[in-house]
């Protein structure tokens, strides 16, 4: 099976899922990311992402829970082997999932140096 998008991407929230040997063909992704997840129907072996950037000399390969931002502007052709999810994101998800995670990290920050604090040096107030 060939997924294709011959206009700009939409960008969705769901996973797309791959079956060996099946492609997906990317145009006019300005900036994508790719994510790769272990697909559902096949935990047991994980499958591996073949992805081929137009542009690009070398091509990459994501394992799941590993991500990829698409550097150019030409087509991408990825490829399954094996089962696998697959995510796509647009830069400015992107950005705001990594907004959100620093907003975390400061959020947790004050409870670890409370944790780390060496036992008899005073309290620790937040």
């Amino acid at each position: 099976m060939i997924l294709r998008n011959d206009h700009t991407l939409r960008v969705e929230r769901n996973r797309i899922s791959l079956l060996d040997g099946d492609s997906l063909h990317l145009n006019k992704h300005a900036g994508a990311q790719l994510r790769a997840y272990t697909c559902a129907e096949v935990a047991e072996r994980p499958g591996l992402l073949w992805i081929t950037e137009e542009g690009e000399a070398d091509d990459v390969f994501l394992r799941p829970g590993e991500a990829y931002r698409l550097r150019g502007q030409g087509r991408v052709v990825a490829t399954a082997w094996g089962a696998v999810q697959l995510r796509v994101m647009s830069a400015r998800e992107v950005a705001a999932e990594a907004r959100e995670a620093r907003q975390r990290e400061r959020q947790l920050q004050p409870a670890r140096a409370c944790a780390d604090a060496a036992p008899g040096l005073g309290s620790c107030a937040a």
